[in-house]
C-alpha cells in the first residue's frame, strides 16, 4: 500500500499516553505494512497508531473492497435457496443480527449502508430510507436501486435536527476516523426516544485470546478501534445515549474469517476467498450451534456487540449540561 500515516491521540479520553499491545498487519487481503495496536493508559480504549490518514484509506476501500459479482450473486445455487428456505431461522443458529429483529418505522438511517441491501429490507417494511457510503462503487449499486444514498461522511451530510426515528450501524464504528464526533452528529439529528443500533466486534471476546493477531476484529488497517463493553459503554453515555440493552454473540463468519487468516494469513493465499470446508454451511450450522451455548455460558464475551441505545436527551440540553 501507498499510505499515508498520522499519529493520533485517545478518540474517548483525549489522552497522548498508550501502550503498544503489539504489531500486526493485513491479513486479509495480504498487505505486507506493520501496524502498532495501543492500549490508552487512561481510559482502556484499544485502536490503531500510527494508522492511514482519511485519504489513504479511502483509495485503499476502493481497491479491495470491492462489490461482489451481481450475476454470480444471483445464480440459483443450492446455497443461495439453503439460505432463503432457512431464513430467519438460519440467522438466529448463525448468531446473526438484522433489522428484522427489529420494529422499524419512520425515517431510517444506515451509516456505512454498503451495497443497500438493508435499506432495500427497511424501504420493504415501510420505512423512509436514507444512506451514507464512503465507497462510491457501493453508492452506485444504492443509486441503480433507486436508493436515497449520500456519498461521504455522516458528518457531512447535514441532516435536519431530531430527524430520524432509527439510525443502525453495523460493523462500521470501528472504521471510523472519530467515533465520538460521528455520535455527537447522530445524537444531534436522532429524534428524542429515537433508536441507535450499533454492531461492532468485540475486543473482549474470547475469540481474540485463540486467534490472537489474526482474530478478524483487528482488520488491520480498516479498522481504527476495538470496543469492549467498558469502552462502548462509556463512549456512547459520554455522546448522550442510554444503553437500552448490550449483548455480545459470535456471529459464525467472524470466527470463519478469523480461522481463515490464522491458517492463510501468512502465505500468498487471500483469506477472504472461500474455502470449501470452512464456508460450508452445514459446518457453519454446527459450529454455530456449539456458538450458542458458549453465549450463554460465557456472557458478554461473545464476538460481536449489539447495543441498543435511545437518545438521552435533545441537543440542545446536552450542550447546555455541558
Amino acid at each position: 500500500m501507498n499510505i499515508k500515516l498520522e499519529f493520533i491521540t485517545c478518540d474517548l479520553c483525549g489522552s497522548n499516553h498508550n501502550t503498544i499491545l503489539f504489531q500486526a498487519r493485513d491479513y486479509r487481503y495480504s498487505h505486507s505494512e506493520m501496524f502498532n495496536i495501543v492500549k490508552c493508559k487512561s481510559c482502556g480504549l484499544i485502536y490503531l497508531n500510527s494508522r492511514p490518514t482519511a485519504e489513504s484509506i479511502l483509495e485503499q476501500y476502493k481497491e479491495d473492497y470491492i462489490p461482489p459479482d451481481e450475476k454470480l450473486d444471483n445464480l440459483k445455487t443450492s446455497r443461495v435457496i439453503f439460505k432463503k428456505i432457512l431464513g430467519s431461522f438460519w440467522y438466529k443458529i448463525g448468531g446473526y443480527y438484522g433489522i428484522s429483529e427489529i420494529k422499524v418505522k419512520g425515517r431510517f438511517l444506515d451509516v456505512g449502508c454498503a451495497n443497500g441491501d438493508t435499506l432495500e429490507a427497511a424501504r420493504n417494511m415501510g420505512a423512509d430510507v436514507y444512506g451514507i457510503e464512503l465507497n462510491p462503487k457501493f453508492v452506485k449499486i444504492c443509486k441503480d436501486k433507486s436508493l436515497n444514498v449520500l456519498c461521504g461522511l455522516l458528518e457531512d451530510s447535514s441532516y435536519p435536527d431530531d430527524y430520524f426515528d432509527i439510525i443502525w450501524m453495523s460493523q462500521v464504528i470501528e472504521h471510523l476516523q472519530s467515533p465520538k464526533n460521528s455520535l455527537k452528529e447522530i445524537q444531534r439529528i436522532l429524534k428524542p426516544g429515537g433508536r441507535l443500533y450499533i454492531l461492532c466486534p468485540n475486543a473482549g471476546s474470547y475469540l481474540t485470546k485463540i486467534f490472537g493477531k489474526y482474530w478478524h476484529g483487528w482488520h488491520i488497517p480498516f479498522h481504527c478501534y476495538a470496543y469492549t463493553k467498558e469502552t462502548i459503554t462509556k463512549l456512547v453515555t459520554e455522546c448522550g445515549f442510554k444503553v437500552e440493552k448490550l449483548i455480545a454473540t459470535t456471529p459464525y463468519h467472524f470466527f470463519s474469517v478469523s480461522l481463515k487468516s490464522m491458517i492463510y494469513g501468512e502465505s500468498d493465499k487471500t483469506p477472504m476467498k472461500r474455502v470449501k470446508l470452512i464456508d460450508s454451511l452445514l459446518v457453519g450450522a454446527a459450529i454455530s450451534l456449539i456458538f450458542r451455548i458458549l453465549d450463554l455460558l460465557f456472557s458478554e464475551k461473545g464476538d460481536c456487540l449489539k447495543v441498543v441505545l435511545t437518545k438521552e436527551q435533545n441537543r440542545k440540553s446536552l450542550l447546555l449540561k455541558k
